[in-house]
């Protein structure tokens, strides 16, 4: 039998898959934990309690599993959590819920729009006072704050200019002249020899209209690629393209089909141009010249901007050109709305929608809600398809170094030579990466890159630009501890506020109700998970500016509640109630029936169950109390492997025999089952919190052979833990 010593120096790696165990060859082992749950782990190395939440409120039953968590920074002295429901958007501000919104006495904005259907993938983007919701089944809403906290704003946006598609594209050779002003930039079309129509309707159906007897029109098709518009009477105000005609009949076809159909009362004029025009095209069929047609100035007169150059100004006769139709909104209740959207350069980017999924629209430089491309100028609007050999419905877009494009089949990004504007003349989507990204949890930003969760939901990568290559690299962030996913919903990130934590990113999963909990220090190569539980499942997170907030499903008395908590560093319990003074009882009626701890003046009490709404202490704190449920802490080390000349250990039984624990500021552990001692008894010991203790703590001897050799802390009281390092004496059996 041999006697070694070990030592484990930090967990920086955090918790890792169990595929790993027999990994003992990478470096990453000597720093990993089994289990880490509940705990943080520090940049420094160390791994730390994690902090208690604090109840705020409850949310209206309705809630359901269809909960989003929002930030809203308005400046530096105002920022906003919204927790948005079915229905609803609860405001809260600095841990506290916002009351009597809009004086109208309720607690919550009443938001209609919002369903359990389209809260798990509305995305947002936030503007000064305004805040942009949108989804594919969503007209976008936008909210603004008002003079005060309670003073808010919903409306759905009204956009100008509205792009336009040709959904069903038609084309077709009209039966008059037309004669470009210039052969390139902005010029004038003017439509002549024309033959035009006014009357009043013989009849008409969804589809048709049946002009007068003596129409001016005598020959089939004669007007095709002309528009119809009804002046007066039934379906007034109504304007469609000519589609067909024919003589004998005087039927005149349209498209699309009228949303009232015209009768005998109703008054019509055939004309080639009219303002629904703007946004079709002019096509010679020589091959030379392509116009849009950019704003209506009479029945035969149209601006347009020359996309592909007239060979001359000479007059184009019937036969040799053609109109294009078949334009219409690209977004409509019936071809859906934009379902990602951010602000980048100026500009506000939407993308995404049913009928368009790998579509991309920029607005006007500092006009947010024009999408009007005019001639193509530096501050026009843009608008760009995503066209690969495998189908990229865009899942979210980001504004980075570039603008980056996530769909389901691959990473994409809008380059920026030298930095400079995207213009019409330099806008371009090129291909990054291959991964695709999950539908409805949103990318984060971090110092390095961009987060995303893998489309099927089992990893993290992360997208980075890399100044060795000049390109756009993917990396799997989650490779050492992909065990952790299980169906992830929810992603949100907070950034380090000081020396002693790392960026924190949360990610909140489906299947259990878990929560990973990655510490990210990139420069140090700190990339550590751990496992948040509760007595419930965590729903969403977000994080206002520093503070993290999570909706936490939880059974209170046979009911599923709603409860919106935030992390607090001075809590120890879950869904707490924390307050100072003198107090013999605490009001915990949302925790009904609930069997709490209590933590009086620093120290551990009974524990109490909730009975109408409170709960009774021993004895009457001093100083303070806290009030809440308890979550359990669990490091659990790798099988130890020490790096010895003989080889591995791993096929031989080994004892932990004694265990050296360097701690910082800890009041309570256990260690492989034995209690840490942490004060003596003496006088003035009894009703004094414990006095947190920075320095080696030994436990030992340990019994009991394993073929594993692992340490195993947990807590059996909620106090202050922070693990720095273990060094520990083993003893292998032969």
């Amino acid at each position: 039998m041999s006697r070694i010593v070990a030592m484990q120096t930090n967990f920086a790696v955090g918790e890792i898959d169990p595929l790993l165990r027999a990994r003992i060859d990478l470096k990453q082992y000597y720093g990993a934990l089994e289990t880490a749950t509940n705990v943080v782990i520090q940049p420094q190395g160390g791994a730390k309690r994690r902090e208690g939440l604090r109840y705020v409120t409850t949310l209206d039953s309705g809630a359901g599993n269809a909960v989003r968590l929002i930030p809203f920074e308005f400046n530096t002295d105002d920022s906003y959590m919204f927790a948005a429901i079915p229905g609803r958007i609860y405001i809260f501000r600095d841990g506290v819920l916002v009351t009597n919104i809009n004086a109208s006495g309720n607690d919550y904005l009443s938001v209609p729009e919002f369903t359990s259907v389209n809260l798990p993938e509305m995305r947002y983007a936030q503007s000064a006072d305004t805040i942009i919701f949108v989804h594919a089944d969503l007209a976008p809403l936008k909210l603004v704050r008002g003079a005060d906290h309670d003073e808010w704003t919903k409306s759905t946006i009204t956009f100008d200019n509205v792009p336009k598609y040709a959904f069903t594209l038609d084309t077709h050779e009209p039966k008059y002249t037309i004669t470009p002003s210039a052969t390139t930039g902005n010029i004038t079309l003017t439509a002549s020899a024309v033959t035009t129509d006014t009357g009043t309707a013989q009849a008409g159906s969804s589809n048709t209209i049946t002009l007068k007897a003596a129409s001016s029109f005598t020959t089939d098709d004669q007007p095709n690629g002309m528009f119809i518009q009804i002046t007066a009477g039934t379906g007034s105000g109504q304007t469609r393209h000519v589609e067909d005609y024919v003589a004998s009949t005087k039927v005149l076809t349209v498209y699309p089909a009228w949303d009232t159909a015209p009768d005998a009362t109703s008054q019509y004029e055939v004309k080639a141009f009219k303002p629904a025009a703007v946004d079709e095209y002019v096509n010679a069929l020589n091959g030379f010249g392509r116009a849009r047609i950019i704003e209506y100035v009479s029945d035969t007169v149209v601006n347009a901007y020359v996309e592909i150059p007239f060979f001359d100004t000479s007059a184009i006769t019937s036969g040799n050109f053609e109109t294009e139709h078949g334009y219409e909104s690209a977004w409509s209740s019936t071809k859906g709305y934009p379902k990602a959207i951010t602000f980048h350069e100026g500009r506000l980017w939407l993308a995404g929608s049913k009928s368009l999924p790998s579509t991309v629209w920029a607005s006007r430089v500092n006009d947010f809600f024009n999408f009007d491309k005019g001639e193509g100028l530096d501050d026009a609007a843009l608008e760009a398809t995503i066209s690969t050999s495998t189908l990229n419905a865009i899942t979210d877009i980001f504004s980075g170094r570039d603008l980056q494009i996530f769909t389901t089949g691959g990473e994409f990004y809008i380059p920026q030579a030298n930095l400079e504007p995207v213009t019409p003349s330099n806008f371009i989507v090129k291909i990054a990466t291959r991964n695709g990204s999950k539908a409805d949890v949103p990318v984060v930003g971090v110092d390095s890159g961009t987060l995303f969760i893998q489309r099927e939901g089992k990893a993290l990568n992360e997208l980075a630009f890399t100044d060795t290559e000049l390109a756009y690299n993917t990396s799997n962030v989650s490779m050492l501890s992909g065990h952790l996913f299980k169906t992830p919903t929810d992603m949100a990130i907070r950034r380090a506020t000081s020396t002693d934590e790392s960026d924190r990113l949360m990610i909140v999963n489906e299947d259990d109700g878990s929560m990973i909990v990655f510490s990210l220090l990139r420069s140090q190569e700190v990339t550590a998970p751990a496992q948040f539980t509760t007595d419930g499942r965590f729903l969403a997170v977000g994080v206002d500016v520093a503070t993290i907030y999570t909706v936490v499903k939880r059974t209170i008395d046979g009911t599923d509640q709603y409860f919106v908590e935030y992390f607090d560093s001075n809590l120890h319990l879950d869904s707490a109630v924390q307050a100072s003074g003198v107090a013999s009882s605490a009001s915990v009626a949302h925790l009904e029936a609930k069997t709490l701890k209590i933590i009086l003046d620093g120290t551990i009490q009974d524990d109490k169950t909730v009975s109408s709404g409170s709960v009774s202490f021993d004895r009457a704190s001093a100083t303070d109390y806290e009030v809440g449920l308890y979550y359990p802490v669990v490091i659990k080390t790798m099988p130890v492997e020490p790096q010895i000349q003989s080889g591995s250990l791993r096929g031989f039984k080994k004892r932990i025999l004694e265990v050296n624990a360097e701690v910082f500021e800890t009041q309570a552990m256990t260690i492989n089952g034995q209690q840490v001692q942490f004060r003596q008894f003496g006088e003035n010991n009894l009703d004094t919190a414990v006095q947190k203790f920075t320095g080696i703590k030994t436990v030992g001897p340990l019994l009991g052979f394993n073929k594993e050799g692992q340490i195993t802390i947990t807590q059996s009281v909620p106090l202050d833990m922070t693990i720095l390092a273990l060094d520990f004496k083993v003893s292998v059996g032969q």
